[in-house]
């Protein structure tokens, strides 16, 4: 199976190009539609697009042609990967063996990595522990190891706010999940 890999970013289009892997550097939305006007769907799409509003407008895009795809995300702990729904999520930093052992022997990473109450948990996860236990009805304590545990299951760099919230819209955004909250529409 070839892999087609999508980036803004030169260095990593430029990088990981071989005889498996075609890339494609975007730049815009335009270059987004004319790259899916002449996708192959037998390929393998690998996205690992940093820009997070080019990010969004592709896996919208994509979403509705109802693609295999992974997401590449910066705030993954490298050669790590999880699945939610269809969609794979990995580390930006990985290498182009990783991918392909991806594709290959893990077409079909477990299932549902975060349990519902986590998932519960993920949407106010921009709240301090009070909040969420207040919220949602459950000790300080279980909010705090539920986070951690969310944390964990992600495989996150780093546990500030902002690297959450990017993985919840990257996750939101693929899923089509209906994450309330910070991501109603």
């Amino acid at each position: 199976m070839n892999i087609s890999f999508v980036s803004d970013n030169f260095y990593l289009c430029t990088g990981i190009e071989s005889q498996l892997f075609d890339s494609h550097q975007i730049t815009c939305k335009h270059d987004i539609d004319m790259y899916l006007q002449a996708y192959n769907p037998e390929n393998y799409l690998v996205v690992g697009i940093e820009n997070l509003f080019l990010r969004d407008y592709f896996i919208k895009t994509v979403k509705r042609l109802n693609v295999k795809y992974m997401i590449l995300m910066q705030d993954i702990i490298k050669d790590h990967c999880f699945k939610i729904g269809d969609v794979v999520f990995s580390s930006l930093e990985c290498s182009p063996h990783y991918i392909q052992k991806i594709v290959r022997y893990f077409p079909k990473p477990r299932q549902n990595v975060l349990t519902q109450r986590e998932l519960d948990i993920l949407d106010v996860f921009h709240l301090q522990n009070v909040k969420i236990a207040r919220e949602l009805d459950i000790s300080q304590k279980t909010a705090s190891g539920h986070r951690v545990n969310i944390q964990h299951k992600l495989r996150m760099k780093s546990k500030n706010t902002l690297a959450m919230l990017r993985i919840k819209t990257a996750i939101s955004r693929s899923n089509g999940s209906q994450l309330h909250g910070l991501l109603t529409h």
